[in-house]
């Protein structure tokens, strides 16, 4: 999977969550490399029944990637920001080129459209602050349409993921 994925795309339609597929989902969020064996015996099916409805469950988008979590400081990019981008009235024109630069930013982790004072909140993961700055200033001069960049610095993670909550995956 490539940072600029779409992981926004909705599953194709299809038969509704049965109890398995959902203890199956809840399961696998949690460690994609499980085997099937190991789910089935939890959860009261066969090995090949496990796989079976993973590879539908793929198929119809519900699993949409299957990724590997890296330690952040492992590779260099041990700071994380949230960043909130907001345009001048006049400028929201320039949106559109703002989020496909963002999208094709390794150190942008997520990217979400808001309501309120920012037009974006960004999660961005980098080095340090010299090399935020160098990205800001890189965005600023791509788009001199960005009327303010506001960032807060992570601290401490208190809770970092993308597990969703799975009703009746017990």
């Amino acid at each position: 999977m490539s940072d600029s994925d779409d992981l926004s795309a909705a599953a194709e339609p299809g038969p509704a969550l049965d109890a398995f597929d959902r203890r199956i989902l809840a399961r696998v969020q949690q460690d994609c490399q499980r085997p099937a064996e190991s789910i089935a015996a939890e959860i009261g099916l066969s090995a090949s029944a496990v796989q079976r409805r993973l590879r539908r469950l793929r198929e119809r988008g519900v699993i949409r990637a299957e990724v590997a979590l890296l330690d952040p400081a492992a590779l260099g990019a041990g700071l994380t920001l949230i960043a909130g981008i907001g345009f001048e009235r006049e400028h929201y024109a320039a949106l559109a080129r703002l989020r496909a630069l963002l999208a094709a930013e390794p150190a942008v982790q997520q990217a979400y459209s808001t309501t309120g004072d920012n037009d974006l909140v960004v999660i961005l993961r980098v080095a340090d602050m010299p090399a935020y700055d160098r990205l800001c200033a890189r965005l600023m001069a791509q788009l001199p349409q960005i009327g303010r960049i506001t960032t807060q610095v992570v601290i401490e993670p208190l809770k970092v993921g993308l597990a969703l909550p799975v009703p009746g995956g017990d």
